[in-house]
């Protein structure tokens, strides 16, 4: 990997005298071919002809004819002086397979002759002819993939393959050439088809063996692009393929024998070829960041990586503290690192308090909704465990009252402070405090969702008095906050985790607290909770009230005006849900991401006034993006049949029905599902409640004559039997 690399670093001299210490050292030379073609993309051949004809010379004279072909013919196609190589080329093919029954066949096909005109075409078609041999390994770029090539025949010039789901094809060798590229026994494709599960553990197990692999690849310089797609090829995208690459990049930078630049989205991960100094290398980088944030992420970054190199993490904290120093870097993120610095040194950074003295000195806000200066700046630091690491500092700041100011200030604590500053008040006996703020908070419930959600936990496991507001008016409120966190959360990862917290509350354990808020509500109380959860709420909520709901009329929904298929509600399976679900998930975790990519490829071809790729990309996303926010809007309309009231005896979505046509006789047996069911249910016919079919059976009962409006004519129906089963 020496000689690619030296060319893809562009060290010439270095290269060259590489190159010269591999002639006669009967040393392989799949690593010079390698650099030879990456020296002929940079034009870098032409002057270096004398040496590859000379290498050959010696390799022929050596016995290697075939390393002497492959090697003439590899600095010809690159470049190289046709009149110093077509000869040796020649001379060494025809002494390495001429008594091959191959041989005649292939220069045939290619073309491959003395005298031609030119000969770089045809040593390229013919090379990649001699690397088809049984048992080696192909990839179909068109969508097949990685294939083992079972049989060749020359004669013929035929080649059989057989592909990852085991399907065989005979492909003519002319074809071949232009479909196929042959894959080398360390491609992570070729390997990822001789033993798919033990690819992807190696990868997931040690990330940086996978990257060396596809870096050495490209030459020893790979782009994330490069990476995500060889990932892809091994079943590793989505977010599994976030999760990687955050890993393998973070190991990568920690490495001596990787260097990365760019960002995460644009990477470069570059092969070294000696190991660079640790506590240099991380200088440079500390030294060469955009901003204190920066830097203070790739610190971050080298201390959950686990290292023990306590010399290089004092050397990263010494030159994260200057960075600190710049007083234009916003004063929260300054903070931050100093709350590092102080977690890390045990001991409080002078410059710390003597940034935070004005802030505990600063006069409350008027309006108490407004946070005091202090909490504001606490709610503005970045990171959840900045936030957790302030809590340390209350006691140095405020003194021994620290508590009593908590006690005050607790609506307005970040994210990150408030169950550990909860579970301190618990401790300390501060319950009363807390009721209050809980009491204030059920008539604001989106002010502070942390802080409601952890104080909820508490109190509604108590019997509270009358000065709370009543069951049913705490449930709305929880539930109002249900909904606002369904829609907020994405690309917000506190308010995700907070919304699972609540989704757990309301509707998880044995004892979810949403039975016991209503227990005692009124039906019209009940429909009011179902009017407030159709703006969207995390799935296990909705199912809950709905059980909620049935188990106290199991007519509860088909008691509302009309037939409960009748509205926006569209009612599938849970089976069906997950089926759309799905289709969405694809959507935003692959292809809006791939498009993203493609339409960055795009931009940098220039002029986007005359860019057909760009305007196929723009004209993608809005087809992407206008189709993800059609599947949302539909999934938050979702409703389960598994979970509704059906109307006894009555053909509705969820029954089997079998009817008869009048005029024909002919008799047919269905299931009425959702639109996303599929087209069999445990052996019958799905068709959508939503189908002019199914919209004519839907309120009939058994015996019923009816005529139904299909697209192909007027069809006249008997229902004959209809059963409700167990979805």
């Amino acid at each position: 990997m020496k000689l690619p690399i030296l060319v893809s670093q562009e060290k010439w001299q270095e290269f060259d005298e590489g190159w010269q210490e591999l002639i006669g050292s009967g040393e392989p030379i799949a690593d010079l071919l390698d650099a030879i073609r990456l020296a002929g993309t940079k034009k870098r051949m032409a002057s270096r002809t004398k040496q590859a004809h000379d290498h050959a010379v010696a390799l022929a004279g050596e016995g290697h004819h075939a390393d002497a072909a492959r090697l003439a013919g590899t600095a010809l196609v690159a470049g190289g002086n046709p009149a110093d190589l077509a000869g040796i080329l020649m001379d060494a093919a025809g002494s390495a397979w001429s008594e091959e029954e191959w041989y005649e066949p292939y220069c045939e096909l290619t073309g491959l002759r003395a005298g031609s005109a030119d000969l770089r075409g045809p040593w390229r078609f013919f090379a990649k002819l001699c690397a088809f041999q049984p048992g080696s390994l192909v990839y179909h770029p068109g969508g097949w993939g990685a294939g083992e090539i079972l049989d060749v025949t020359p004669l013929r010039l035929e080649m059989k393959v057989r592909f990852w789901n085991k399907r065989e094809d005979i492909f003519p060798l002319h074809a071949a050439v232009e479909i196929f590229d042959p894959l080398r026994d360390e491609d992570l494709r070729g390997r990822y088809f001789r033993d798919p599960e033990g690819v992807r553990k190696d990868a997931k197990k040690e990330p940086l063996d996978a990257l060396k692999v596809i870096t050495a690849t490209h030459n020893g310089r790979a782009t994330t692009a490069a990476v995500r797609n060889a990932m892809m090829g091994i079943g590793i995208e989505g977010s599994a393929w976030s999760a990687w690459w955050r890993k393998a990049r973070k190991l990568a930078e920690n490495s001596e024998w990787f260097e990365v630049t760019g960002t995460p989205q644009k990477s470069i991960i570059s092969l070294l070829l000696t190991a660079k100094d640790p506590m240099d290398s991380l200088r440079r980088t500390l030294e060469r960041s955009s901003g204190l944030e920066q830097a203070h992420s790739k610190v971050r970054d080298l201390l959950t990586g686990g290292t023990t190199n306590q010399d290089l993490v004092e050397m990263a904290l010494g030159v994260l503290e200057e960075h600190a120093q710049v007083e234009s870097e916003p004063l929260e993120e300054r903070v931050a690192v100093w709350l590092l610095l102080r977690a890390q040194r045990e001991a409080s950074p002078p410059q710390l308090i003597e940034a935070l003295e004005p802030l505990v000195a600063a006069e409350a806000p008027a309006d108490p909704a407004t946070p005091p200066a202090l909490w504001q700046l606490f709610q503005d630091l970045p990171g959840v465990k900045d936030q957790e690491r302030a809590i340390d500092l209350l006691p140095e700041l405020l003194g021994d009252a620290w508590l009593d100011e908590v006690c005050t200030h607790l609506p307005h604590a970040g994210t990150g402070q408030v169950r550990h500053l909860v579970d301190r008040l618990l401790k300390e006996k501060r319950e009363e405090a807390m009721s209050k703020h809980y009491a204030g908070l059920l008539a604001r419930p989106r002010r502070a969702p942390s802080l409601l959600v952890s104080l909820a936990a508490i109190f509604e496991r108590q019997e509270l008095d009358d000065s709370f507001p009543t069951k049913p008016q705490r449930a709305h409120a929880l539930l109002n906050l249900a909904t606002h966190l369904h829609r907020s959360k994405r690309g917000n990862p506190q308010l995700t985790r907070v919304c699972g917290r609540l989704t757990e509350l309301l509707a998880g354990g044995e004892e979810p607290i949403l039975r016991h808020l209503l227990a005692e509500a009124d039906d019209s109380t009940l429909r009011g909770m179902n009017t407030l959860l159709q703006r969207g709420v995390e799935s296990e909520i909705d199912h809950m009230v709905t059980d909620i709901c049935i188990s106290r009329d199991r007519h509860f929904y088909a008691g509302q005006s009309g037939p409960f298929w009748e509205g926006e509600t569209i009612w599938t399976t849970k089976a069906g849900l997950e089926r759309r679900s799905a289709e969405l998930r694809l959507l935003v975790d692959e292809k809006i991401p791939a498009n993203q990519e493609a339409i960055g490829r795009a931009a940098s071809f220039g002029d986007l006034s005359e860019n057909s790729e760009w305007e196929a990309a723009i004209a993608e996303q809005r087809t992407l993006t206008g189709r993800a926010m059609e599947i949302e809007e539909e999934l938050r309309l979702a409703g389960l049949l598994e979970e509704v009231a059906m109307p006894p005896d009555t053909i509705c979505p969820g029954s089997i029905v079998r009817y008869r046509e009048v005029e024909s006789g002919n008799e047919e047996r269905i299931v009425i599902l959702g639109p996303w069911d599929g087209e069999q249910w445990e052996g019958i016919q799905v068709v959508s409640y939503r189908a002019p079919l199914a919209a004519g059976l839907l309120g009939l009962q058994v015996g019923a004559v009816e005529s139904i409006d299909l697209p192909a004519g007027e069809i006249e129906i008997q229902v004959l039997e209809q059963e409700t089963p167990s979805l």
